[in-house]
């Protein structure tokens, strides 16, 4: 093979010589050494300034009201779970289905007495047990709906607050960072 190279370009062969390879190799040299100069005063320039301390300050100030955050969220879940709020609206739904389901029982009692007396009252007294007996049910099923809601919702930020935590207390302790002179 000869001193020179071939290189094949859009289907026709193409010489290049060694002068022509140094001249690209001195080339991309003075790219490289430009580009180092300009990252070397662009990191002096933002070393200067203070922005790294002010985004590391920035980081820490975020972190610390993450914790505390976290830390709200858990004592208040713990308070919810302690007061027996969810018990205590499950118990008194039950006592509003059971009263409501005596309420139709009563009406559907006084609708088969009525039909001796007026026909005509019978079936509009019927037609009322019915509406409030699917009423009662309707109610029971959105309040059980709503119920299990609340408890699936409580039960995954629970864990979303648990794994936080973890990864808060896992998490490599921070240095304290100086503020500037700037800042009060």
């Amino acid at each position: 093979m000869s001193s020179s190279k071939k290189r094949k370009r859009s289907g026709r062969d193409e010489k290049i010589s060694p002068e022509e390879v140094a001249k690209k190799v001195k080339d991309v040299a003075k790219i490289i050494r430009e580009t180092s100069s300009t990252a070397r005063d662009t990191v002096k320039t933002i070393h200067e300034s203070g922005a790294i301390t002010e985004l590391a300050e920035a980081v820490q100030e975020a972190a610390v009201a993450t914790k505390d955050t976290t830390k709200e969220i858990s004592d208040t879940a713990k308070e919810i779970r302690n007061s027996h709020v969810t018990a205590g609206t499950a118990s008194a739904v039950e006592e509003t289905v059971k009263a409501a389901t005596e309420t139709v029982k009563a009406a559907e009692d006084t609708a088969r007495q009525v039909p001796k007396a007026a026909p005509e009252t019978t079936r509009t007294v019927r037609k009322g047990a019915m509406k409030a007996s699917k009423a009662a049910k309707a109610t029971f099923r959105q309040a059980g709906n709503r119920l299990r809601k609340v408890a699936i919702k409580k039960t995954i930020n629970a864990k979303k607050i648990k794994r936080s935590t973890k990864k808060l207390k896992s998490g490599k302790r921070k240095r304290t960072v100086k503020r500037s002179p700037t800042k009060p």
